[in-house]
């Protein structure tokens, strides 16, 4: 099959027919996806290998303006290409990983084609049996390599093939309310200088009186991010990249460094003194102007635009633990898959490249906030208007992808560590070893055997 990319017109007709509404990424789940498992044969709703017809099913979890511009995608798609029919189902959240589960246990009619997965569950899959490696026909590796920033792509590498083609991609910065931080004598555009200087900013940010929180200096409510960042800050900068996992015990290697869990005391430190989570409980506290500063992606910038168009704020990059190292942030990204069922298989990637090509990720980013994946894009000026966005597209040099293997599972574990301490009371080293032996068994719970 010939190689097709969504061309330019296409993308200003598709851009303006999904723009309609703004979607909030959700980078990190409330659900728990499914462990993979292997699909069995050939497997339906796509049809027998070698019909003159192809039908490719395409599944992912439901947003309304994610799927309407998957919708305009296909017909495109459809259109190039005749005997080709994608059926797309948009799942709500919900639903979605039981289902997919369920359907690649069932394997043969009932697993589909193509379908959307987290970076922390690619190489579940791959080891699962799963999926197949991109084809070459579709995009060669030596072309992904070349067209991809690394990170977007490392996840789903093994064996010298790519498995999965990123969407939904994000880093991590810091967000500031410009006018909270003028009213206490701070400069919101200056950089933080170190750990040290973040959590004096938010200290004198933090307003109290009578025994209740009025302002709150830094929203530390994403614990899952901060923790992510600040550990894979010190491995990455101080520890010249070492992995979260010993490879050779498969379990995390947060006691071999007291600086780890020196770094999670300062997280709870921090969000003891500088947030209260009883505060706007489950609300957006930077939204609403109650929180000084709080951690986000990129993508955040159109939630303010759509509710709290007045807000005047700075994006800043997430500060080094001590003044003079080299930045980081942590990245996290989606990809489109394919199963190792998939009737045909060309096709199904042919479909993939189509809808994460350099021209389609111009529609993801005017759709859904994603960053731009493709390294010419980085320096693209559409993308750099502002002073914000020159911080935001500078972070996709510095970043390296999110190292959970798994998924939600880190979430809750991250939150129960911080709540056990600053809620519960219980001490830090009890509560830092809790977590660490929780996520070792999330670790071992995701890897297939050999």
């Amino acid at each position: 099959m010939q190689r097709h990319a969504i061309s330019r017109r296409q993308f200003l007709r598709l851009a303006a027919a999904t723009t309609g509404g703004v979607f909030v990424a959700a980078c990190v789940p409330a659900a728990q996806p499914p462990a993979a498992g292997t699909g069995g044969e050939s497997a339906a709703p796509a049809e027998a290998a070698g019909s003159e017809k192809i039908t490719l099913a395409h599944w992912q979890h439901h947003s309304a303006s994610r799927a309407a511009t998957v919708e305009q995608f296909k017909a495109s798609f459809e259109a190039e290409h005749p005997d080709v029919t994608i059926d797309f189902q948009s799942i709500p959240w919900a639903e979605y990983w039981g289902k997919l589960a369920s359907a690649i246990a069932a394997g043969k009619g009932s697993a589909p084609d193509v379908f959307q997965i987290p970076m922390g569950l690619i190489e579940e899959y791959i080891l699962g049996g799963s999926l197949v490696p991109v084809s070459e026909t579709a995009m060669t590796t030596s072309e992904i390599e070349a067209n991809y920033l690394p990170w977007t792509v490392q996840r789903g590498k093994h064996d010298g093939q790519y498995y999965g083609l990123p969407l939904d991609v994000q880093t991590l910065l810091m967000y500031r309310n410009n006018a909270l931080y003028e009213e206490a004598g701070l400069d919101p555009t200056a950089p933080f200088a170190d750990h040290a200087d973040l959590y004096e900013q938010a200290m004198a940010l933090t307003k109290k009186s009578n025994g209740q929180t009025d302002q709150i200096g830094c929203d530390t409510g994403y614990y899952s991010a901060w923790q992510t960042v600040l550990y894979q800050q010190f491995l990455q900068r101080e520890q010249g990249g070492k992995p979260w996992i010993d490879p050779n015990t498969n379990e995390l290697v947060y006691r071999d460094y007291p600086e780890i869990f020196e770094l999670f005391e300062w997280f709870v430190k921090l969000s003891a003194d500088a947030d209260d989570s009883a505060v706007l409980t489950g609300q957006n506290r930077f939204v609403l102007g109650v929180a000084a500063m709080t951690m986000g992606h990129p993508v955040s910038r159109g939630t303010l635009k759509l509710e709290a168009p007045d807000l005047q704020y700075t994006i800043v990059p997430i500060p080094t633990r001590m003044s003079g190292q080299d930045l980081y942030t942590a990245g996290s990204h989606w990809a489109w898959v394919v199963g190792t069922w998939a009737a045909d298989i060309e096709t199904a990637w042919q479909w993939v490249a189509y809808g994460t090509s350099k021209d389609a990720q111009l529609v993801w980013s005017e759709v859904g906030g994603d960053l731009p994946s493709f390294v010419e894009l980085v320096d693209d000026p559409q993308f750099r208007q502002t002073d914000n966005d020159n911080v935001v597209m500078d972070s996709l040099s510095y970043a390296t992808p999110w190292e959970w293997v798994g998924w939600a599972e880190w979430v809750k574990e991250f939150g129960d560590a911080r709540d056990r301490v600053v809620v519960g009371g219980e001490s830090t080293q009890s509560s830092f070893d809790t977590m660490v032996d929780n996520l070792n068994q999330v670790i071992a719970t995701h890897t297939p055997a050999a």
